[in-house]
């Protein structure tokens, strides 16, 4: 029997490990781990994806993930190209959820937080003056060890436990159903659609790389991503139409074409069927927000 691929973060001596990653791109496997992790992106963008919930990420991106939430941040394309002089950062505290004890979670102290871990089974994202607070906790933890640490851990959350500031990430029916191999699988079907999504994807491609015919391959990856192939295929194009349309460099339907879709009427139906807009009001919304009144 298979084990199931689980990321390995803690040791059994530690309650806390905290990194400042730096490498060509971040980690591109598809995972999971039984501790909460805090994740802040210093440098890089990508596409995040957390359960069932995909978007994208840019710099100053800031999540809070429970345990065994399946996550990946994938670097965009051109950070994987051989001559790419491109480089992503960022920073990350792995915790053990014995730091936070179910009985003290009971606690009338520990209200916000105890709302704040639920929460996390779903993944959240904080941002605004949130984000301003947490950058420079987490930079001072590169320089702190030992209890120290956990001192300044608990400030985190704390923080992070009293915003307003947040949006839960995956969908409230979502579950980890990943077993044995299927993280192996499911980052092998994800690299593969990042890498292709601007042209077409051919259903029979992605089910023989897992030396499946069609039928069970849609069967097996609903339950795991908790939507069909196609609606995620679709979800990642609609992600980097948002990237382009707020470089305002293409019109809309150069930025249909550019990300996949063989027809304007097309892009139009998806992004508004996953984006609650249509793409010309998306980029409206956005360039009010981005010129100040005069």
């Amino acid at each position: 029997m298979t084990t199931p691929n689980i990321e390995k973060t803690l040791n059994p001596n530690e309650l806390l490990l905290f990194k400042d990653l730096v490498s060509p791109h971040f980690n591109p496997n598809w995972h999971f781990h039984p501790e909460l992790q805090i994740s802040f992106i210093v440098k890089g963008k990508g596409t995040r994806f957390v359960g069932d919930h995909v978007e994208t990420f840019e710099e100053e991106d800031l999540v809070l993930t429970g345990p065994n939430v399946p996550h990946l941040w994938r670097s965009d394309e051109a950070y994987f190209d051989a001559d790419s002089n491109l480089s992503t950062k960022g920073l990350v505290i792995y915790f053990n959820q014995e730091l936070l004890h179910e009985g003290l979670m009971k606690k009338n102290e520990f209200y916000h937080i105890n709302k704040l871990i639920k929460n996390s089974a779903r993944g959240v994202e904080f941002y605004g003056e949130t984000k301003r607070t947490i950058k420079p906790l987490l930079l001072r933890m590169g320089n702190i060890k030992g209890f120290q640490r956990i001192i300044l851990l608990m400030e985190i959350v704390n923080v992070l436990a009293n915003s307003n500031q947040f949006k839960l990430l995956s969908s409230p029916a979502y579950t980890n159903v990943l077993k044995g191999d299927d993280t192996k699988k499911m980052s092998l079907v994800y690299a593969y659609v990042m890498s292709n999504f601007k042209n077409k994807i051919a259903l029979k491609e992605v089910s023989d790389m897992l030396n499946m015919n069609t039928t069970s391959f849609c069967k097996y990856f609903k339950p795991r991503a908790n939507k069909t192939f196609t609606r995620f295929v679709n979800e990642i194009r609609i992600g980097h139409a948002r990237k382009l349309l707020l470089e305002d460099n293409l019109n809309i339907s150069e930025i249909g074409y550019e990300c996949g879709f063989s027809t304007l009427s097309n892009f139009n139906k998806q992004f508004k069927s996953i984006a609650n807009m249509p793409p010309h009001e998306y980029r409206r919304l956005f360039l009010k927000i981005k010129t100040p009144l005069s």
